[in-house]
């Protein structure tokens, strides 16, 4: 299943972005995918599943932001799952009162109902440089020449080619937050 790009068109043009009317749309998605991959947690709203150990009566959830909590199960040793009733989210923690459990199984729905506009931005501008870069960079030309024409790239600039380049890494983590590890599934 493909996700929807994490801009349009109307976004490039609007933080003064270009793009190549018949290459936009694919160029957008696959500023898309990089961005998605190098965030290493969900942009768009998904259902998320996760295990997390139990000490006290609340839990912070990883990875914010959270849009909603639907529901919580006690895990037992052997992984059987019974439903707990009587939490409550308050917005930052998953509050469990009376919780005799050692470990919950919390599914939840996060990501951003609207994508933030720095990311909408970093996208346009992640498209626009891939507008820029000569096909043969991202599967690894290093050289290319035409008659007494010679173009030699950086071996930095051929790696880059798929991926995003540093400040644009910067820029996402200033964004998102750190990388999100605790998902055990996404749907």
């Amino acid at each position: 299943m493909s996700l929807p790009p994490l801009a349009t068109q109307a976004d490039a043009a609007l933080y003064g972005y270009t793009l190549p009317a018949d290459r936009a749309d694919e160029l957008l998605a696959r500023a898309s995918v990089r961005i998605r991959r190098a965030a290493g947690q969900p942009i768009t709203p998904s259902t998320v599943t996760i295990q997390l150990a139990v000490e006290g009566s609340t839990l912070e959830l990883p990875a914010p932001p959270v849009i909603g909590v639907q529901t919580v199960s006690a895990v037992a040793r052997d992984g059987t799952l019974t439903a707990l009733t009587g939490w409550w989210w308050d917005g930052e923690h998953l509050n469990l009162p009376d919780c005799e459990t050692s470990r919950a199984q919390v599914v939840y729905q996060r990501g951003w109902a609207v994508t933030p506009d720095g990311v909408v931005e970093l996208t346009c501008q992640v498209a626009d440089r891939l507008s820029d870069t000569p096909r043969g960079m991202e599967v690894g030309i290093r050289e290319r020449a035409i008659d007494d024409y010679r173009e030699v790239y950086a071996a930095e600039a051929v790696q880059a080619a798929g991926d995003l380049l540093a400040g644009e890494l910067t820029a996402l983590q200033r964004e998102l937050g750190p990388r999100c590890v605790w998902v055990v599934k996404s749907t």
